[in-house]
């Protein structure tokens, strides 16, 4: 069971409608917006130790989280496991041509989940590359 409040994925949600639509309201031109804290895959490999990572050493390499919730997995037991949301979006460029506007837009998302204090995992995606869990 996954506990999370409407209005927080609602507001996530949101941001990234916002983020698109400034794009989409400027001049049609190149560039690049960015929101969130991670954009190196390789150190969150390294920083996010299963075991040994903090809520408080997350927090101070990613600030805080874009939502938060909680799971039970079956096969662990009955232990739930906190987990928090990030989201990086970067808009790289916007073209139009007869009344259509593409937009070509980078999304990362990553959840790091909890046993207590210390980090048990995390999954991390993006649509321009492949997917990783540890």
């Amino acid at each position: 069971m996954i506990k999370t409040g409407l209005h927080r994925l609602a507001r996530m949600a949101g941001w990234t409608v916002a983020l698109v639509a400034g794009v989409l309201l400027q001049p049609v031109m190149a560039q690049t917006t960015a929101s969130g804290a991670f954009r190196n895959l390789a150190a969150i490999e390294t920083t996010l130790l299963r075991g040994v990572t903090t809520k408080a050493d997350v927090r101070r390499q990613l600030g805080i989280p874009n939502g938060s919730g909680a799971a039970r997995f079956a096969h662990v037991g009955d232990d739930e496991r906190e987990i928090w949301y990030y989201e990086d979006v970067a808009i790289t460029g916007a073209k139009s041509a007869e009344q259509v506007t593409k937009v070509d837009m980078r999304q990362q998302i990553l959840l790091v989940l909890f046993k207590g204090e210390v980090v048990d995992g995390y999954l991390w995606t993006s649509n321009s590359g492949a997917a990783s869990v540890r």
